[in-house]
């Protein structure tokens, strides 16, 4: 068995007393980029939210690269990145102001390079010393994109990154985050809610379906199972 990135054991979360997450079980090898599909309300944000520390489950348990995620260590924080449906952005800050602040969270190395090397990339280096809240939505999903990559994290966690991104932001998307191109290393592990099911195909190396909290259909080999 390949090492797994993500390992989730009978996952459940309840809102009174209503299932959005029932007994969720998925193994996801190291490297994989994995689409995870479903309708409104199928629980995938859910998921995402547990995986990224900010929700507790109801049950089960939850791992990413062997760290219980119920325990929210700085150690699993540190090796994961977040992309959440709604931009996590001070709209009051610059780019560089905001990209600057999570660096000194993260103890980035190098972080005035990291972040001209970063802003570049996705193209809005010209916007950064712009408010935020000036910004487009596919502004602020580009920023996002690069705030996800500041500390070179090795699991993106991905809550429809395309929302809000014209042709040339999905391009950026796919080489930076999707296929993994950013680094030039080992690519990261990614699991990306989507609704652009006639995307997939072009980045994801598997599939987990969800409907009303549970998986229902899923292309992960029987290796990762």
């Amino acid at each position: 068995m390949q090492d797994l990135a993500i390992e989730t054991n009978c996952l459940t979360r309840r809102y009174d007393g209503l299932p959005a997450l029932n007994k969720v079980s998925i193994q996801i090898a190291s490297g994989s980029r994995i689409a995870l599909l479903g309708n409104n309300g199928s629980g995938k944000t859910t998921l995402l939210t547990i995986l990224s520390t900010l929700l507790q489950s109801s049950g089960g348990s939850a791992r990413i690269l062997g760290y219980d995620v119920a325990k929210k260590t700085t150690a699993l924080r540190n090796i994961i990145g977040v992309i959440r449906h709604q931009p996590m952005l001070y709209e009051n800050f610059s780019p560089i102001e905001d990209l600057e602040l999570f660096a000194k969270i993260y103890q980035v190395p190098d972080s005035d390079e990291r972040i001209k090397k970063l802003l570049t990339s996705v193209e809005i280096w010209h916007l950064r010393d712009e408010m935020i809240g000036t910004f487009s939505r596919g502004q602020k999903q580009r920023l996002m994109i690069a705030k996800s990559l500041l500390h070179k994290p090795k699991v993106l966690l991905l809550d429809e990154p395309e929302i809000g991104l014209d042709q040339d932001g999905l391009r950026v998307l796919d080489q930076l985050i999707l296929m993994n191109a950013e680094e030039g290393s080992t690519p990261v592990t990614v699991l990306a809610a989507t609704h652009r099911e006639e995307r997939v195909d072009t980045w994801a190396t598997g599939f987990v379906r969800l409907e009303r909290g549970q998986i229902i259909e899923t292309t992960l080999s029987k290796d990762n199972l």
